[in-house]
């Protein structure tokens, strides 16, 4: 047992050693098609994960770390009160972000050639249609994160380390998530950290193991209240057979109501660590493209392949037009991923817009007759200031007028 404990805090949750090594496949990584197949690259991944496995040294920061260092950092800008209000809609100049975390969640690549040990070595997550983000609930606060590494907005939650109520108020946990505005749901799709122990050295199988062992013991997670303000639920995970599969995509819509839509699948290789950046141990396909990557065998619902574009040819035709267009919106990635698409972008610009609205089902209705009688008191003494100030210039007026005006968020 302890030697296991060792493992997972050792150095493969390091970030920095990541990076390492993606800097040795930095071309295999971005010409999946042109230097080596997926499948030599996932060999050779996987013999890197054995050899780093036995590694005693511990050269680089953990996740905890890195988690650690970065609230320190911020700690450092919030030593004073600034007044009594605080806004917790963040524009431009004035937003919380961490670069440090813009390399930390692990993306797939397109899966454009069936594995040899698919079914034996494979797991398929179906993703719904909503924002990627790094979640992070350290010391009584949950923050949220975009792929990038910028701040979306903070809830409290019940998770280890979520809100200031519970026990583990003082511990940390690290998330990979979809977050589906529309419902205030937070679905995990995988694990980084958890109640203060490191998990990115732990398989899929392990990480998902423990995911949803470890989460039934925090059942705030599951509705609206004083502990928690966004629902949190797990994407379900089954085998890639062909029994499977068939039974997943035999229904139309996969998620009830089609809500929230679901976007694409994940395939993850059971033994693959939780690395930063893309790794061919994880791809990405849409329904429609399961028949002409997979086989014909994998029995599907019509509505699937009614998604398809009109005109769609095949997926190297696809990716190549995906990637052109990609790369002209959006240069701070490779658009080989699947979490780079054009979808979930355009979801994550309509999430900013109404980040603001969303923290209104934070405050219980104490707060909000709260908040109600303090603005009745702040109307008040504005129109007495308003009256007090009649002799003052218009050219004074329109300078404050100009000054108060909200920073664009563009």
């Amino acid at each position: 047992m302890e030697d296991d404990l060792e493992i997972l805090e050792r150095a493969l949750s390091n970030l920095e050693a990541t990076e390492s090594q993606e800097k040795s496949y930095e071309g295999l990584y971005k010409n999946w098609g042109k230097s080596g197949s997926q499948e030599e690259r996932r060999a050779e991944l996987l013999e890197t994960q054995k050899a780093n496995r036995n590694n005693k040294i511990d050269r680089f920061r953990g996740i905890l770390e890195l988690v650690n260092a970065v609230e320190d950092n911020n700690n450092l800008f919030n030593t004073q009160e600034k007044g009594p209000y605080s806004p917790k809609v963040y524009v431009a100049g004035f937003h919380k972000t961490c670069l440090k975390y813009s390399n930390v969640l692990m993306l797939s690549e397109w899966m454009i050639e069936k594995p040899s040990d698919f079914e034996k070595n494979w797991f398929v997550v179906p993703c719904p249609k909503g924002v990627r983000l790094l979640v992070i609930a350290n010391n009584g606060i949950t923050k949220f994160y975009t792929k990038y590494g910028q701040f979306k907005f903070e809830r409290y939650t019940g998770l280890p380390g979520g809100n200031p109520y519970n026990f583990y108020r003082k511990h940390c946990c690290v998330l990979d998530c979809f977050y589906y505005q529309p419902s205030n749901t937070l679905y995990i799709v995988d694990l980084l950290a958890w109640n203060n122990q490191p998990m990115t050295d732990g398989e899929t199988e392990f990480r998902r193991y423990w995911m949803q062992t470890q989460l039934e013991d925090f059942p705030d997670t599951k509705t609206i209240n004083n502990k928690n303000k966004v629902i949190i639920d797990i994407l379900p995970m089954m085998p890639c057979t062909t029994h499977y599969l068939s039974f997943m995509l035999s229904s139309y819509p996969y998620f009830k109501d089609n809500f929230p839509p679901l976007d694409g699948l994940l395939f993850y290789h059971k033994k693959a660590h939780y690395v930063a950046g893309q790794t061919p141990l994880v791809g990405w396909l849409y329904p429609y493209m399961i028949p002409e990557v997979l086989g014909e065998e994998i029995t599907m619902h019509p509505g699937y392949l009614e998604e398809m574009p009109a005109d769609y040819v095949n997926q190297g035709d696809f990716i190549e037009k995906f990637e052109a267009k990609h790369n002209k919106k959006n240069k701070r990635g490779s658009s080989n991923a699947m979490e780079t698409n054009s979808t979930n972008d355009v979801a994550e610009k309509n999430e900013n817009a109404v980040i603001g609205n969303n923290e209104d089902m934070e405050t219980n209705t104490q707060d909000r007759e709260q908040k109600n009688g303090e603005v009745k008191e702040k109307g008040t003494k504005s129109k007495k200031s308003v009256t007090a100030k009649e002799g003052v210039s218009m050219e004074t007026e329109e300078a404050k007028s100009n000054a108060a005006k909200p920073i664009s968020s563009e």
